[in-house]
């Protein structure tokens, strides 16, 4: 086995990729994990509160699993993404823009990425006022007046967290009730500085240098609010453009698996946000690693 081939490569290093590649490596297989970051979007989680036996923010919890994980020397970590992917008689090939590794097992856990509000201005501020992540950015608002456009429960989880360090917050929702945890909305309806307005529509963000408006369709009327940051909390949609040449059957451009984590195609399996699984949370995305990567060795060790 040359440097560049292994017995399984899992591309993404989340919470799913890398229990995987605990359970790979204490099962002796020569694995690379392939992710330009390691943590995924646990990352953004700044109050982690239903993993059992722990409470902090995501980026302390990632950092555990990628420090006891580090420590295997079976396991080899490739700091970057995966353009393409292809099967090639038993082989797969794994292609980034510097080089190609192959395996004989895949495990797909690249999870999603921020869904983008497509109107004006967006583009243009993004850096200047726009953000994706309160987690990065929260501090640059400090004492200023910023809004978190989503209803989900990350989205609110957001918003409270960035209570703590802005003057004013706003929520922005075209909704008529935030889609989070009933803790989660009675913290944020106690906090002063926090105003929640629902059955809006954000239209386009001015400024000049920086953010400075937003403007809302307000159930048919323009409404501008003056404000300096704005975090997009819209949800996510699945990073599974690169694994086109490999033809796998899809829900909703999720990777549809099965209780095993395979995919419909032999020698692949899924796991963590990227899957067709609807629970979207870390210990679901670990539990779901746990099973593709012993799967995968079943699957290996019948090859050797």
């Amino acid at each position: 086995m040359n440097s560049n081939s292994y017995d399984l490569i899992i591309i993404g290093a989340g919470p799913a990729g890398l229990t995987a590649g605990l359970y790979a490596a204490r099962s002796g297989l020569k694995t690379a994990i392939l992710s330009k970051d390691i943590g995924g979007t646990a990352n953004s989680i700044l109050s982690l509160e239903n993993w059992p036996g722990f409470s902090g923010k995501g980026t302390q919890l990632m950092m555990q699993f990628y420090n006891q994980l580090k420590e295997y020397k079976d396991i080899m970590f490739l700091m970057k993404d995966a353009e393409s992917v292809s099967k090639i008689k038993n082989e797969f090939i794994v292609k980034t823009n510097k080089d190609e590794i192959s395996s004989k097992a895949l495990i797909i856990a690249t999870g999603t990425e921020r869904k983008k509000l497509g109107i004006k201005g967006e583009k243009e501020f993004t850096g200047k006022g726009v953000s994706y992540c309160v987690t990065c950015d929260a501090f640059f608002f400090k004492d200023k007046i910023a809004g978190v456009i989503g209803g989900s429960d990350c989205a609110a989880t957001s918003a409270l967290a960035l209570s703590d360090i802005a003057k004013k917050v706003y929520i922005f929702y075209r909704g008529e009730k935030l889609r989070c945890e009933d803790i989660t909305t009675k913290r944020l309806e106690n906090k002063e500085n926090v105003e929640i307005h629902y059955n809006v529509v954000p239209k386009e963000i001015l400024g000049k240098e920086k953010v400075e408006k937003l403007v809302l369709d307000e159930k048919g009327n323009k409404k501008e609010i003056a404000i300096e940051g704005i975090f997009v909390e819209i949800g996510s949609t699945p990073l599974v453009e690169f694994t086109k040449n490999l033809n796998l059957e899809l829900e909703e451009n999720y990777i549809r698996v099965n209780e095993n984590m395979e995919t419909s195609l032999e020698g692949v399996w899924a796991c963590g946000d990227i899957t067709n699984q609807k629970l979207k949370q870390v210990v679901v995305a670990s539990s779901q690693g746990a099973i593709a990567a012993k799967n995968a060795y079943d699957y290996v060790s019948k090859l050797r």
